[in-house]
């Protein structure tokens, strides 16, 4: 009897000792395929549990999946604190910033230097028709509706995933704009194509209104838009874009080339940030047919052809300088 009471007081003993704390700041990295048993052992040669029971016990317990993946653990752990982690998946999460004008092939390059996903990988998602019409997005893919902004993604995020998160946020950033989009005749797709554009032409957030009305000035006039970003865009998706546009690349027969097709390329070319998608809700009530830069980060506004060659003399000669 005394033996057996020995026995079950050491047992006792073990069992306690085996769920007191580990001080541990370490990131583990657990494998896609590896079984409970596996993963116990491999949190116990880590350093974050005292014995593989502990954890064994606690998924007899509670029961479910266990996610792959990386996490994060800093001071003073409990078995609990590694089990419940792994068990809900509560992965390290990695910042990742998403510039206002990054196009989907600038994001796609973001989120795989980051390690949060192959950008093939997205870019085969974020191209895909049928993630649009899920969305209920008449163009076909998902350019323009990423919202810019900052991100907090675990490495080996699906991309459907980070997708929906970019998505829903855009969708919530710009609930006030869309109300007011309502009152203007004009489709959502319609309307961030025109901010896409926005975007790309000018950083300056007072030139954006003006922008917006050099393009909806062309239109009613039947000008075609003539905008560089779009031929730059063409030239993304055809992999060409070697960082410089060349009077041949003007030339380039592709829908997104408003050089030769009138009217607004078929999708946005972009992801706007809230001023360029402002501005283009409320353009300025101005004249402007033409603009070129002037060379200090900003842009000349011309009414007309002649003026406008003049302003482009201009830049040309303080280029040159």
């Amino acid at each position: 009897m005394r033996f057996l009471l020995s026995v079950l007081i050491l047992f006792l003993l073990f069992l306690f000792y085996g769920f007191l704390p580990v001080k541990a700041d370490k990131t583990v990295d657990i494998p896609y395929g590896m079984s409970t048993p596996q993963m116990a052992m491999y949190l116990y040669e880590q350093g974050l549990l005292r014995t593989p029971l502990s954890f064994l016990l606690l998924h007899v317990v509670v029961k479910g999946k266990l996610e792959a993946g990386e996490y994060e653990f800093k001071g003073w752990t409990w078995p609990w604190d590694v089990y419940r982690k792994i068990r809900y998946g509560l992965k390290k999460t990695y910042k990742i910033t998403i510039p206002e004008g990054s196009d989907i092939y600038d994001i796609a390059r973001i989120l795989e230097n980051n390690g949060i996903t192959k950008g093939e990988d997205f870019l085969k998602w974020a191209t895909s028709p049928q993630v649009a019409k899920k969305y209920g997005l008449r163009v076909y893919g998902m350019e323009g509706f990423l919202f810019p902004d900052t991100y907090f993604f675990s490495r080996n995020t699906h991309p459907l995933t980070i997708i929906d998160t970019m998505y829903h946020n855009f969708l919530r950033r710009t609930k006030p704009l869309r109300e007011e989009l309502l009152q203007k005749g004009m489709s959502l797709e319609e309307w961030v194509t025109v901010a896409s554009m926005i975007e790309k032409e000018t950083a300056v957030k007072e030139e954006k209104p003006l922008v917006a009305a050099v393009i909806y000035n062309r239109i009613k006039r039947g000008m075609k838009l003539q905008i560089d970003p779009t031929v730059i865009y063409a030239l993304k998706r055809k992999n060409m874009w070697d960082g410089k546009l060349t009077l041949k690349d003007l030339k380039i027969d592709d829908p997104y080339n408003t050089y030769l097709y009138p009217g607004l390329p078929p999708t946005p070319i972009c992801n706007p940030g809230l001023d360029s998608l402002e501005a283009a809700l409320r353009p300025a009530k101005v004249d402007y047919l033409y603009f070129v830069a002037n060379g200090e980060g900003g842009h000349f506004f011309s009414v007309t052809y002649e003026d406008h060659l003049k302003k482009v003399n201009l830049y040309r000669q303080m280029h040159r300088q």
